[in-house]
């Protein structure tokens, strides 16, 4: 579900986005969460949970890989 102007997964700090490896890593369209119930096979689109938090400038550094 795409939604403009709203949270999604792919921008909380509970979501872990998977990866292949395939000459490097490739991001895939799946991902979990950490936060308890720790809900599998989430979509980075999806439209985000009540338990929704930012991922701040310290998160985006140490896990999001760099271009």
């Amino acid at each position: 579900m795409d939604m403009d102007n709203e949270h999604t997964c792919q921008d909380c700090g509970y979501y872990h986005q998977h990866y292949i490896w395939m000459n490097g890593y490739q991001s895939i369209n799946a991902g979990h969460c950490i936060h308890p119930p720790r809900a599998k096979n989430c979509r980075p689109r999806m439209a985000a949970c009540p338990r929704w938090i930012p991922q701040d400038r310290g998160y985006r550094e140490t896990f999001l890989p760099t271009e």
